[in-house]
C-alpha cells in the first residue's frame, strides 16, 4: 500500500515537498519518536540531488508493508556509486569516516543513513535506496 509518492527536480521542490513527507512519518512513528527517520529521508534525497545532473525527476515513495515496516524508496536518475566501496568504509571505521569528515559539507549522510533506520539496500548502480524501518507498537515496548 503506497501511502504517498512523489516526484520532484530540484531542492526548491522537495522543500515544498517536505511537510508531507514529515507529517506521514511523523503518524506512523509519533511526533517524538520520527526525528531520525525524518532525517535520514533528507539526506538520502540531498545525496539523490546532488547526484542527479540531469532534470530528470527523483521518485520518492513511502509505503507501509504488512502494517509493521515503513519502506521508504528514493531513486535518481544519477550515474550512481560504487556502493561496495562505500558501505565497506562507512561500516569499517565509522568513526575515522565521521571525524574526516567533521566540518565538510557532506560525507556524513550514509552514516547517519545507516544509524537511523533498520535497513538500508541500494541498487547494484547506486541511484536508487531502499530504506526499512520497523514500526514499533505499544505491545512492542512492553515486552
Amino acid at each position: 500500500m503506497n501511502i504517498l509518492q512523489l516526484r520532484f527536480r530540484t531542492h526548491e521542490e522537495f522543500c515544498l515537498l517536505r511537510s508531507l513527507i514529515k507529517a506521514d512519518v511523523q503518524n506512523i512513528f509519533g511526533v517524538n519518536d520520527s526525528f531520525l527517520m525524518e532525517v535520514a529521508i533528507n539526506e538520502a534525497v540531498n545525496n539523490a540531488l546532488c547526484a542527479n545532473h540531469s532534470m530528470n525527476p527523483i521518485t520518492l515513495s513511502l509505503r507501509i508493508a504488512s502494517g509493521k515496516r515503513l519502506i521508504v524508496r528514493i531513486k535518481d536518475a544519477g550515474e550512481g556509486f560504487n556502493v561496495s566501496k562505500t558501505l565497506k568504509e562507512i561500516t569499517s571505521s565509522p568513526e575515522l569516516l565521521f571525524e574526516k569528515n567533521l566540518t565538510s559539507e557532506c560525507g556524513r549522510g550514509l552514516s547517519i543513513i545507516k544509524m537511523a533506520t533498520d535497513k538500508m539496500i541500494f541498487n547494484q548502480k547506486g541511484n536508487e535506496l531502499l530504506l526499512m524501518k520497523y514500526i514499533r507498537t505499544e505491545a512492542d515496548c512492553n515486552i
